[in-house]
């Protein structure tokens, strides 16, 4: 498999970093933990490095070597890669280890295609039934992204992204179909793929202009412009994702 590198630096050599004995700069400080505990700060940049490529797909992730890498015990790396497999990015398999997550391209674009039907039908039925409360929040939601864009936060914007179709799922008033998106979310490992395909040059503000069609056919009650708009949004998703994963998964 291919391994993609960031900043110069390769998976095979994140690997051998992983072996050796942890420099002055790398167990995590005060400033590094930004409000959160050591376990966020863990999950944060090993999110960071499988996304940007330094871990590679598939690689095993060692809990003896984080916490030296770390600098800490390892009950905040179990922890936080705990998090990271409900968030998608890693595996945890009995008797074998915590491995990044390989995916496979035709699933994902599969999953991509029952994703556009539900959620531009929870477009749509968040348009007709959206009251006053849920369109606030909306319109909070849509300063934070476009805050994320403003300060090029791709981790910010993806997450903020989430919410905001969380909360369109929650305004469409039906318990069955938010039951299905969420399963769907938990399939497609929205946070990392969101996480890759925000990475492309300009995706974030083309995103951006895609969710103001979507709120603002949500704001005026229009259904059809409302799916529309949804759909397309997913549908640009989809294709944008499809070169992502061709180059990160070597599919």
């Amino acid at each position: 498999m291919a391994r993609a590198q960031a900043g110069g630096r390769s998976a095979g050599a994140y690997q051998e970093s992983q072996g050796a004995v942890a420099s002055p700069q790398s167990p995590l400080t005060l400033d590094d933990l930004d409000g959160g505990s050591m376990k966020d700060a863990i999950a944060r940049q090993l999110r960071q490095d499988i996304v940007s490529g330094a871990i590679a797909y598939g690689e095993k992730l060692s809990e003896a070597r984080l916490a030296q890498r770390f600098g800490v015990s390892r009950m905040p790396v179990r922890e936080a890669l705990k998090e990271l497999e409900g968030a998608g990015f890693v595996t945890i398999e009995r008797r074998r280890g915590t491995f990044v997550k390989r995916l496979s391209r035709h699933e994902i674009l599969d999953l991509f295609e029952v994703r556009e039907a539900v959620e531009g039908m929870a477009a749509r039925l968040c348009a007709n039934r959206a009251n006053n409360e849920i369109v606030a929040r909306l319109d909070e939601t849509m300063i934070a992204l476009a805050a994320a864009v403003a300060a090029g936060d791709n981790d910010g914007y993806s997450a903020t992204d989430e919410r905001l179709h969380e909360l369109i799922a929650e305004g469409a008033g039906n318990d069955r179909l938010t039951d299905h998106y969420r399963l769907l979310v938990q399939q497609l490992h929205r946070g990392l793929l969101s996480s890759i395909v925000t990475r492309r040059t300009g995706r974030m503000e083309r995103s951006l202009a895609e969710h103001q069609a979507i709120i603002q056919a949500i704001r005026t009650h229009d259904a059809d412009a409302a799916e529309q708009a949804m759909r397309a949004h997913v549908q640009q998703g989809r294709l944008e994702l499809a070169d992502e994963v061709s180059v990160k998964f070597s599919l």
